[in-house]
């Protein structure tokens, strides 16, 4: 191998080398308004967006069957929550509300030494602080209407009626809101008296 040619080759070669890179540094100074190339940006890439994650349905927000009835292991909804709404309890009654003596009273006397209770009515008439009226004994024995007189105070009562003998009988005691009395049933002075009470009633009772 000739190296004197080689390295003639290679000293060529470097020779041609810097006189190119001079002639394009040369043509750059000779147009300094020549643009100057800029690197782009790179494309703005979004992430495409992600569905919500469904939850799945619960005992509570499961729909009803088509034929309107709950799903097997659900409850029906009630009557209250549906808001149609529920039976009401039927009305009570009032008891009759009495402003006066007036009228018929019915008896229940309990004697010492007996087993059953006796009845009798009282029809009454007031007038101001006095009574009127009768006393029915016994329908049965038809001893009937036995004048009775008395006063009545607001509160406190006495009667009394003058029976077929010619005794004496009385009724003392209290009345409750002109329905109710409440008392002690004498027919002499040397008479211990039997407790007996009284109702206040629209019409007379057989």
């Amino acid at each position: 191998m000739n190296f004197s040619r080689l390295r003639l080759g290679i000293g060529f070669a470097v020779v041609l080398g810097l006189a190119t890179a001079t002639a394009g540094l040369a043509q750059f100074g000779s147009n300094p308004e020549a643009p100057i190339p800029v690197a782009t940006a790179a494309p703005n890439v979004t992430a495409p967006p992600t569905a919500a994650p469904t939850t799945p349905a619960t005992a509570e927000t499961s729909s009803p069957t088509p034929s309107g009835r709950p799903r097997r292991g659900h409850r029906a909804p009630s009557p209250a929550s549906s808001g149609s709404p529920g039976p009401t309890p039927s009305d009570t009654p009032e008891p009759p509300q009495f402003t006066t003596l007036d009228g018929i009273w019915e008896i229940e006397m309990q004697p010492i030494g007996k087993r059953l209770a006796t009845y009798s009515h009282l029809g009454i008439t007031a007038t101001g602080a006095n009574v009127t009226g009768y006393w029915e004994r016994d329908a049965k024995k038809k001893q009937l209407h036995v004048p009775l007189t008395g006063t009545f105070d607001g509160r406190l009562i006495a009667l009394s009626a003058t029976l077929p003998d010619g005794t004496t009988a009385t009724f003392s005691g209290y009345v409750e809101g002109f329905s109710d009395m409440v008392g002690l049933f004498r027919t002499s002075d040397k008479d211990p008296g039997t407790a007996f009470t009284a109702e206040h009633r629209k019409k007379l009772r057989r």
